[in-house]
């Protein structure tokens, strides 16, 4: 059994609830920054993070295994940034399981020839043209270090459509993918002005993480190959920096000048949850550690970590943030 299904399972079981629980599934609130009255206890809390931030910022946090769950502007749209590489990811593993796609096996091979090179983040743009690159190495590469390039190939050899029909039928209504990075293959010109890479909703990313965590998102085996690829992240300095450094995170972020979202399965002592933060038409648009949106996310963790692990009392070393 996939190791975080059966802690959500146990978490069902053994939840030990703080002084005020998450709300239940439905409930939704719109937070902007004239927002003058908050909810009770936690979730009042996180609502005056969002309502502090200068930007709009959505929350959508689920307890596996319990109906509780925190949203927080969870429907409003978010553009995804590179966090769209994670329903990328998903497709690849159902086209690969289904054996019906462009390639038969993880280690099928296509050859960089510089086509889809893109510049930002990632390695494959300082490859040399020629190298051959296993769907393993591309996958690796798109989540672990958000290779730019990596996800082009990855795109073109699959298709946007098929991205786009994996989402859809898998229930999915916000969230699509609309071009490859740098615009060379486009499935909505007009989307793609408006939202960049790709659209969706802190509750759908929610939902798609979940699907991940629980062995929903493919065949076990598919599912326990993508935590894993989840967890040898690179990009580490949101989520991930607000916890504990020896708790077991999976999480994939995105960034662009106005936003910055992160998006995070978290496995700790009371059982494994999903955190989902994005921002956007953020005021501070610098790319340096104490950007107002990526200390707000780090700020969002730490806070719903000691939640959930009220003994912790858990405070990021002083120093780790230049990190």
């Amino acid at each position: 059994m996939n190791p975080l299904i059966a802690a959500a399972a146990l978490a069902a079981m053994t939840f030990v609830c703080s002084s005020t629980p998450l709300r239940a599934a439905n409930t939704v609130t719109s937070v902007t920054s004239a927002t003058t009255e908050f909810s009770p206890g936690f979730p009042g809390e996180l609502e005056k993070v969002a309502a502090a931030h200068h930007g709009t910022l959505g929350v959508y946090c689920q307890k596996l295994g319990t109906s509780e769950t925190i949203a927080i502007n969870a429907d409003e749209p978010f553009e995804t940034a590179s966090t769209i590489k994670t329903a990328v990811m998903c497709t690849a593993f159902d086209l690969l399981d289904k054996g019906n796609g462009p390639f038969k096996s993880y280690y099928d091979t296509k050859v960089y020839d510089g086509s889809t090179s893109a510049g930002g983040s990632g390695l494959l743009q300082n490859y040399k043209v020629g190298k051959k690159m296993e769907l393993k190495e591309m996958l690796h590469l798109m989540i672990t270090v958000s290779d730019n390039s990596a996800t082009n190939m990855l795109c073109e050899w699959m298709g946007l459509d098929a991205i786009n029909g994996w989402l859809d039928a898998h229930g999915f209504k916000q969230t699509r993918i609309f071009s490859t990075i740098g615009g060379k293959i486009v499935a909505d010109q007009k989307m793609r002005e408006e939202w960049g890479l790709g659209r969706t909703t802190p509750r759908e990313m929610g939902q798609l993480f979940t699907m991940i965590a629980t062995g929903k998102a493919g065949t076990p085996a598919s599912t326990d190959e993508m935590l894993r690829i989840l967890s040898h992240q690179y990009f580490d300095g949101q989520i991930a920096a607000g916890l504990p450094p020896m708790v077991w995170v999976g999480s994939k972020s995105g960034a662009v000048n106005s936003s910055r979202s992160d998006c995070a399965i978290i496995n700790g002592p009371s059982g494994v949850y999903v955190l989902i933060v994005y921002t956007k038409n953020n005021a501070d648009k610098s790319w340096d550690n104490d950007n107002e949106a990526q200390v707000a996310i780090k700020k969002i963790s730490t806070m719903v970590w000691n939640h959930f692990n009220p003994g912790s009392h858990f405070t990021p070393t002083p120093g780790t943030e230049k990190f």
